[in-house]
């Protein structure tokens, strides 16, 4: 995903930070210049010439402060306290980041946007909504790898850390499950029962990817979208 003209679907937003009071800018993807194609199996939205999932992170530069838009400065004193204390005296900013942000950057200020939401203890469901961002983001990693034609060993290492997220937001998402009600991260109840069942696919758990499956299926409230992916997953799941 992205081509030499990524920079031409972002634009650079000021934001005051809600940590430190500090402006600083960001680099955003301009509304209604990326087409949107649909989704992936683990629900990463897909886009024409750009992984506009490089840009949902805001982080601060000054103090570190990062979460992603949808949650951006939603916070109490104590949280933000605490992000002050425990991130805020320690970070620098130790890559660069240049017109579009790459893999590596994208990354890393994933990265921060998980440090920020453990230490500020919210709900498990948040914290799996960003290792699941994580993974939408290796998945793009492996595949410009595989585009510049990076050997497989090289790639290999990237996917060892595919599935690690895969499996966190796995454990994550079935925790949310059980203990809030959705919507989760802005996915109602059947979208969350399919993205259990994916990832429960990839994580070798078929009994449970049936389960969440079937609850699709047999659901008179899911879309004829939601239960066609869910369709083909168990395809997948019968021909394994």
């Amino acid at each position: 995903m992205g081509d030499d003209n990524e920079a031409s679907y972002l634009f650079d937003k000021k934001i005051d930070c809600y940590v430190c009071e500090r402006t600083f800018i960001t680099k955003q993807v301009r509304t209604g210049k990326a087409r949107y194609i649909g989704t992936d199996d683990i629900l990463k939205p897909l886009y024409s010439g750009i992984d506009c999932t490089k840009y949902d992170v805001i982080m601060c530069p000054h103090c570190g402060y990062a979460a992603t838009q949808r949650t951006y400065g939603h916070m109490t004193a104590k949280q933000r306290n605490d992000i002050k204390e425990y991130i805020g005296s320690k970070f620098y900013v130790t890559w660069k980041e240049g017109e579009t942000y790459s893999y590596d950057v994208a990354i890393r200020r994933c990265k921060m946007a998980l440090l920020t939401e453990m230490i500020m203890c919210g709900k498990p469901g948040e914290s799996a909504y960003i290792c699941l961002r994580l993974a939408w983001l290796y998945e793009g990693r492996i595949e410009r790898m595989r585009q510049l034609g990076i050997p497989e060993d090289k790639i290999a290492v990237q996917q060892k850390c595919l599935d690690e997220y895969i499996a966190d937001a796995y454990m994550g998402f079935k925790e949310a499950l059980a203990t809030q009600y959705p919507p989760i991260c802005g996915m109602d109840e059947m979208t969350i029962n399919y993205l259990l069942a994916s990832l429960a696919y990839k994580c070798g758990d078929e009994s449970e990817c049936r389960r969440f499956g079937a609850a699709i299926l047999t659901s008179r409230i899911a879309s004829s979208k939601i239960k066609d992916k869910a369709r083909t997953l168990m395809d997948l799941v019968k021909k394994d």
